[in-house]
C-alpha cells in the first residue's frame, strides 16, 4: 500500500522532524510504501530554510558583522543545513510541495494519507488547522495517527471546522487523552496510541546505549530562559562531577549592542559560552540530537519529545512543570507518563530537578505498560490500515 505521511517535518523543530521519520519507519516497518508529504508552514519555507536568500546589501553587513561578533547568526545556518541534510537523507519527500490544498497536485497518487503526529490540530497560537484537517484537499482515504490538539478545549468558534474536518478520517487516534475527548465530545470515535518516537525504537529500549552513557547532563528548554540556568547548571556539574550539554530549540541570537544594557547582554551572552562545564549547542541536527541523548545519564527539560528519548534511550529525566500559558496546555501528556513512573519525573523547577539528581534519586518507568501501549497502537494502525 502506498501512505502518504501529513504532519510537520518542515522544520527546525527537532520533535517535529523526527517523529515524523519515525512514523515513516514504523509504516515501513510494517511492509508499505511510505512517502511524506512536502507541506510547507509558508511561501519561503522559512521555518526550516532560516532564509537569507533575499537580503539586500544592509541585511547581510549586518549577517557578517554578527558572525563576526559571535552573536548567532552562522549557528543557526549550520543547524538550518544539518536538518535539511537529514531530511533529505531520511524522508522519503514527494516531489511537489505546497502551502495550500489548492497548489497540491489534483491526484496524489495515494491509497491513504495518515494525518500526523504533532500539534497538527492546535488552533488559536500558532497553526491554523485547515490543511491537517483536510480542508480542500484532493479525495483520498484518510487516518490520523497520534494527532494532537495542543489543548485541553476547543474555542467554540471552531468547532464547524473541526465538525467538517474530523469527518473526512475513517479513523482517528490521538497521542493524549483529552485529543481522544475532544473527538468524543464532537461525536468522533478516536483511540488513545502512543507518540511514533517510541514506535521506532520499541519497549526494549531501557538498555538501549547504557554502555556508551556519559556522565553528562542533558537540558532541553521549550519555554525555560536558559541564560537564568546556566550558573546552577555550572555549580551542579562541578560539584557531581560531571557535564552539561544544553540543547537550543529556537535560535541563539545576541543583540548587536547600541547602548551600555546591550553591551552588558552581549557580554553575558559570551560569558554564558564559556563556562567550563556547560556547553551550549545551538548547530545541532536531529542526529546530533539523538546523540545527545543516547550518550546522557540525565535530562532536565520541559519538551514532550524529550521525554520520549529519554524513555528510549534509558535515561534518568526531570520534567519541569512548564511557566508559560500556551505550554501549561500540553503538560498533561506528560503527566499521563508520570502515572507510570516511580520517582521523581515531574519537577517545579530547574533547581528542584537538579536537586533531586544530586540526592542519586532515579526515575524508572513501567516498561511493561510502555510495551502493552506500543504493541496497542501498531494493533490499531493495521486495523485503520486494512
Amino acid at each position: 500500500m502506498k501512505i502518504g505521511i501529513l504532519t510537520f517535518h518542515s522544520q527546525l523543530n527537532y520533535g517535529g522532524v523526527l517523529q515524523c521519520w519515525a512514523l515513516q519507519t514504523a509504516l515501513e516497518q510494517l511492509g508499505h510504501e511510505i512517502v511524506v508529504i512536502d507541506r510547507w508552514l509558508d511561501n519561503n519555507n522559512a521555518s526550516l530554510e532560516c532564509v537569507y536568500k533575499n537580503m539586500g546589501l544592509k541585511q547581510w553587513v549586518r549577517f557578517v558583522l554578527r558572525i563576526c561578533m559571535c552573536l548567532g547568526d552562522l549557528k543557526l545556518i549550520i543547524r538550518s543545513h544539518r536538518t535539511k541534510k537529514f531530511i533529505k537523507r531520511h524522508l522519503n519527500l514527494t516531489p511537489y510541495h505546497f502551502v495550500e490544498w489548492s497548489e497540491a497536485p489534483k491526484d496524489l497518487d495515494l491509497d491513504v494519507l495518515v494525518v500526523g503526529s504533532d500539534q497538527i490540530w492546535h488552533c488559536g497560537d500558532f497553526s491554523d488547522p485547515r490543511v491537517y484537517l483536510l480542508e480542500g484537499a484532493p479525495r483520498v482515504p484518510a487516518i490520523a495517527y497520534a494527532a494532537s490538539f495542543g489543548m485541553a478545549k476547543l474555542p467554540e468558534s471552531y468547532k464547524e471546522l473541526y465538525l467538517r474536518g474530523l469527518s473526512k478520517f475513517k479513523a482517528i487516534s490521538c497521542r493524549e487523552v483529552e485529543g481522544v475527548e475532544i473527538c468524543r465530545k464532537l461525536g468522533f470515535d478516536a483511540t488513545h496510541v502512543v507518540d511514533p518516537t517510541l514506535l521506532a525504537w520499541g519497549a526494549d529500549s531501557e538498555s538501549m546505549f547504557r554502555d556508551r552513557k556519559k556522565r553528562e547532563l542533558v537540558c532541553y528548554f521549550l519555554s525555560e530562559c536558559v541564560e537564568a540556568h546556566i550558573a546552577e547548571l555550572e555549580d551542579f556539574a562541578r560539584k557531581n562531577k560531571c557535564k552539561v550539554k544544553i540543547l537550543i530549540n529556537e535560535a541563539y541570537l545576541l543583540p548587536i549592542p547600541t547602548n551600555l544594557a546591550g553591551v552588558k547582554k552581549v557580554v553575558c551572552g559570551w560569558r554564558n559560552r564559556f563556562y567550563p562545564h556547560v556547553k551550549i549547542v545551538d548547530a545541532s541536527g536531529p542526529e546530533e540530537f539523538m546523540a545527545a541523548f543516547k550518550s546522557a545519564q540525565w535530562v532536565v527539560s520541559d519538551s514532550f519529545h524529550a521525554l520520549m528519548f529519554s524513555i528510549c534511550y534509558g535515561c534518568d529525566p526531570r520534567m519541569i512543570k512548564p511557566s508559560s500559558p500556551f505550554r501549561q496546555k500540553m503538560f498533561a501528556r506528560i503527566e499521563e507518563f508520570n502515572v507510570h513512573a516511580q520517582g521523581p519525573l515531574v519537577a517545579d523547577t530547574v533547581s528542584s530537578a537538579l536537586e533531586s539528581l544530586a540526592n542519586g534519586e532515579r526515575v524508572m518507568f513501567d516498561y511493561s505498560w510502555i510495551s502493552a501501549q506500543i504493541s496497542k497502537s501498531k494493533t490499531w494502525i493495521a486495523s485503520a490500515l486494512a
